[in-house]
């Protein structure tokens, strides 16, 4: 038996990061890895300040980044998916996130807020106690730096996409009245601190990390992570400079089936390049909610979960005929679905036609660990398809002949993966019109990602989403891009963060 040590530095930390840390455990085989925040003494390289690193990492396991309430802010706004469940559970959910009945005090943006600024000041604390005691900068400093660099970005990009102007806490709180600061005059500001945050992780992170240490924050994912902000933000020449960064690094690739990276066997495979990494046997729990919640909603061994979030017949439809992907995206109530030849209930407990399948779990596991609920499933942020439709994108938007050539290209590697070898289905796109690749490549994205969270926020970024959700039936108006500032934290302030305009 190996005892996990919690650090003497460690003693600021807040308690709930304390409970997710303190452990005692054989090694396991699990995926032949431990998630980060689950190392003992052996595994902190020598001067470093890896322990605390791997809390602010662990933070990232907190249930409003992972859970129901998440996917309100993330997925449920989208015209790919709905809150699920029944009509009487958490009606006040599907009428925040479906109907776009915004509720300051929500709950679910309270809980989002809190859990997004206790990683920030995680971070902002480790990142003080490092440059307070550290002279001079060493390789262990300075990437343990930039992997808190990135968190913070990270973070704080979750943040402006979905408040838009918020505090910009770039130090570390020891008395709640410091955090009690006005919102930014301007994103921009944010994203100032954003792409200084980023550039350094891009400076300081490894391209790889040994084995041990799998699932921990590498170059490619800083510049991953950078090349999303500058599309959000239209800077397309940059994002795609970072794009073929990341695609000449040659530390990535597609794996060969499209479904085999969303199984247990298939995290932190070739493809991933952000993971929240998730631990769970019969002994410990160090899991996350994220599979839990999307879980069939049904009785027996169909119990599978909550039943949220569930797709609606726009992705489905959106699939092009014999696109191998739909049947590895969406499991069908009253079939025998292929993967592991398991009869779906026709009806059950929540009958809905559809669920999530990137989060259906593997029978065998569910016996191993005598538990339904897929704990143990990792939660998939970005993966190297991301990067290759962002380069595809970015170069369609810049333009230019050779641009268009390689936006072919890059969009070609996702189909041809996507057909797995079948030539009669998903033809190769072959417009050089701006506009009907633009078309192409945003389908592409549609449907490659499905159920993974990524839609709301491309529809937002285009600017279609008024048009797109509309047409979908929802009451959506362009003031809905932003939620509100949680009513609790308005209160706290006593007058010093106002309200977004649109719910004052």
């Amino acid at each position: 038996m190996k005892k996990i040590s919690i650090k003497s530095t460690w003693s600021l930390l807040i308690p709930a990061v304390l409970a997710l840390m303190v452990i005692s455990s054989c090694k396991s085989n699990f995926l032949d890895r431990r998630p980060l925040g689950r190392f003992s003494d052996d595994d902190l390289a020598p001067g470093s300040y890896d322990g605390d690193v791997f809390a602010a990492y662990a933070l990232l396991r907190a249930d409003p980044l992972n859970n129901h309430l998440y996917l309100g802010i993330h997925s449920f706004r989208s015209d790919e998916a709905m809150k699920g469940s029944s009509t009487s559970d958490g009606s006040n959910q599907e009428q925040m996130y479906d109907d776009f009945q915004y509720d300051k005090s929500n709950g679910g943006i309270q809980e989002y807020w809190t859990a997004t600024y206790a990683t920030i000041n995680s971070v902002n604390r480790t990142i003080d106690k490092i440059n307070s005691q550290v002279e001079t900068p060493t390789p262990a400093s300075m990437t343990n730096l930039a992997e808190l660099k990135f968190l913070r970005a990270f973070s704080f990009f979750n943040l402006v996409r979905a408040f838009g102007r918020v505090p910009k806490i770039d130090f570390a709180v020891t008395e709640n009245s410091q955090s009690n600061i006005p919102k930014v005059a301007d994103v921009n500001e944010l994203y100032t601190l954003i792409d200084a945050d980023l550039t350094e992780a891009e400076a300081n992170l490894p391209l790889s990390w040994d084995a041990q240490y799998i699932g921990r924050l590498t170059k490619g994912a800083a510049m991953s992570l950078h090349a999303r902000t500058y599309m959000f933000r239209k800077n397309y020449a940059a994002a795609l400079a970072l794009c073929k960064s990341v695609i000449s690094s040659n530390q990535y690739s597609l794996v060969a089936n499209y479904g085999s990276q969303f199984r247990r066997s298939g995290e932190n495979g070739p493809e991933s390049i952000f993971e929240i990494q998730a631990y769970f046997d019969q002994s410990q729990d160090l899991g996350i909610i994220y599979a839990n919640v999307q879980g069939v909603r049904g009785a027996g061994n169909w119990d599978l979960g909550w039943g949220w979030n569930t797709p609606t017949s726009n992705l489905v439809n959106e699939f092009e005929t014999g696109d191998p992907r739909r049947i590895e995206t969406i499991l069908y109530s009253g079939t025998v679905d292929p993967l592991y030849g398991e009869s779906v209930p026709s009806e059950p407990t929540i009958p809905r036609p559809y669920w999530n399948k990137k989060i259906y779990t593997d029978p065998a596991d569910r016996t191993t660990w005598n538990n339904r609920f897929g704990r143990w499933m990792n939660h998939r942020i970005i993966r190297y398809a991301d990067v290759i439709l962002m380069a595809a994108e970015a170069a369609n938007e810049v333009g230019g002949a050779t641009n268009t050539t390689d936006a072919l290209a890059w969009l070609e590697q996702i189909r041809a993966r996507a057909r797995g070898g079948n030539a009669a289905v998903l033809p190769p796109v072959v417009t050089t019109d701006q506009a009907a690749l633009r078309t192409a490549i945003r389908h592409e994205r549609f449907v490659e990602f499905g159920m993974e969270e990524s839609r709301f926020y491309d529809l937002v970024r285009w600017e279609t989403d008024i048009a797109v959700l509309t047409a979908a039936g929802k009451p959506y108006q362009a003031k809905h891009r932003l939620l509100p500032i949680p009513q609790g934290e308005i209160d706290k302030s006593g007058g010093v963060l106002i309200q977004n305009p649109d719910y004052q």
